[in-house]
């Protein structure tokens, strides 16, 4: 179907003055189930269909969407990304991207999935909530336990003569938990994705959801001072979370990244390995071709501390000169495709937890950052309250929290002394433990 509408594409273009064009075709079927108070609280399902069309010419560019697969939308959208390419500015990096080559085949599609009735699903998330509240007396209440099912399929066609076509399956499931003791009460989650149903493991969900909730009752303050700490796999994450825009081409290009200027200098301790690895499918992020149909391949951001590169598409590769690294990405339908992280990581080491507590002796295992979003993605600065447990002599002691962290994201990073054993994606951002020999606390 969609080579069907491209030719329809290609003969209103060329009708209209000529040009070159890109069609995508986007399906995708979402299923979800949200348990709450021992049942089914809220049930969510979606099918849709999505296009969107760019427009090249002259130098400039044009994009518009639609719904339908039929040749009125096609016609009209042809319309609209012409008119948008005729009000736009042109620039010589505006174009198809010029990489080729075979796609590659990460394992993103499972058909599994049509065996897996809408009870069982139901069900699993019901027994999420049960079974996060059974593992401790504590454990009170649930704010929700939910499961996701997204199946998709997305199709390009390009008058370069390029196409593909790439499904994926996706299970996520999370639970949002509340421990209570006395008149305390806190907070955990547990979160767990796979591409096929059978794959969730729900006991390990719960397991997460309700440790973290437990663990943090009797939480205490924390002086003001500088302590060693280790950032717990989530808390790295979240970090690398405010560092990914800052690898994007089109932030560099307009000074609006920390690492502007920085290619080929040390950012970070020798320890720290950065990368996006679009074919890694443990990460939601996975793909076998880009938003603008370019293979999809690994790219090395940080090897040893030292910036290695950026993350283009074809506009801001050919803008920079480096080419594009397969980095485009659709957001939204109703938006063109741009520069965007696929499954961003820090490449483990070979030390637990454990073993980093023990040679560390002291410090405070920082477990999670609030509201590290706040972050100035230009300069890397943060202050932001945070929670963790502090250790003694290797071994954990008490919870602390209403304690504020403050600092440099790269200066942070240059401070890193090993990185943990437990790598784990959070949805398409990954990273394992990490220690660092100094973080300001401002508490007590």
């Amino acid at each position: 179907m969609p080579e069907a509408l491209f030719g329809l594409v290609e003969r209103e273009v060329a009708r209209r003055g000529g040009g070159q064009a890109e069609l995508c075709v986007s399906r995708e079927r979402v299923r979800r189930y949200d348990s709450r108070g021992g049942g089914i609280d809220s049930l969510s399902f979606s099918d849709a269909v999505s296009l969107g069309l760019r427009v090249y010419r002259d130098g400039r560019m044009g994009f518009s969407y639609g719904f339908r697969e039929t040749g009125d939308e096609v016609v009209r959208m042809v319309e609209a990304a012409l008119f948008c390419a005729g009000s736009s500015d042109p620039d010589a990096a505006h174009g198809l991207p010029d990489a080729g080559g075979e796609f590659p085949a990460p394992p993103l599609y499972d058909r599994a999935w049509e065996a897996v009735g809408e009870g069982e699903k139901a069900e699993f998330a019901v027994a999420l909530e049960r079974r996060t509240l059974s593992l401790d007396p504590r454990m009170k209440r649930v704010r929700s336990a939910s499961l996701v099912e997204s199946v998709g399929e997305v199709r390009f066609v390009n008058s370069a003569g390029r196409s593909g076509i790439a499904r994926e399956s996706k299970y996520a499931a999370w639970v949002e938990s509340v421990a209570e003791e006395g008149s305390e009460g806190q907070t955990g989650s547990g979160y767990g994705f796979s591409r096929r149903f059978d794959a969730l493991q729900p006991s390990s969900v719960a397991g997460e959801a309700a440790g973290k909730a437990v663990r943090m009752l009797g939480a205490r303050g924390l002086r003001s001072g500088r302590y060693a700490a280790i950032l717990e796999n989530s808390a790295s994450a979240e970090l690398l979370e405010v560092l990914a825009p800052s690898f994007l081409a089109s932030n560099v290009a307009k000074g609006r990244s920390v690492l502007a200027g920085l290619l080929g200098k040390t950012i970070a301790s020798p320890v720290v390995r950065i990368s996006d690895d679009p074919l890694d499918a443990s990460g939601s992020g996975a793909a076998a071709f880009d938003g603008e149909g370019t293979p999809c391949r690994g790219n090395v951001l940080v090897e040893g501390g030292v910036l290695k590169g950026y993350l283009a598409d074809a506009f801001w590769g050919r803008k920079l000169g480096t080419g594009t690294t397969g980095s485009s990405r659709r957001m939204s339908s109703k938006t063109p495709p741009a520069v965007g992280i696929s499954n961003l990581r820090i490449d483990p080491g070979g030390k637990s937890p454990e073993r980093m507590r023990r040679e560390m002796g002291t410090g405070i295992l920082i477990t999670e950052f609030l509201g590290i979003h706040t972050a100035d993605g230009v300069s890397g600065d943060f202050s932001v309250g945070a929670a963790g447990i502090r250790f003694e002599g290797g071994e954990e002691r008490e919870p602390v929290r209403g304690f504020a962290v403050s600092g440099n994201v790269l200066t942070l990073l240059s401070k890193v002394v090993d990185a943990g054993s437990d790598f784990r994606w959070f949805g398409n951002v990954g990273s394992p433990s990490l220690s660092v020999s100094e973080i300001e606390v401002g508490g007590e």
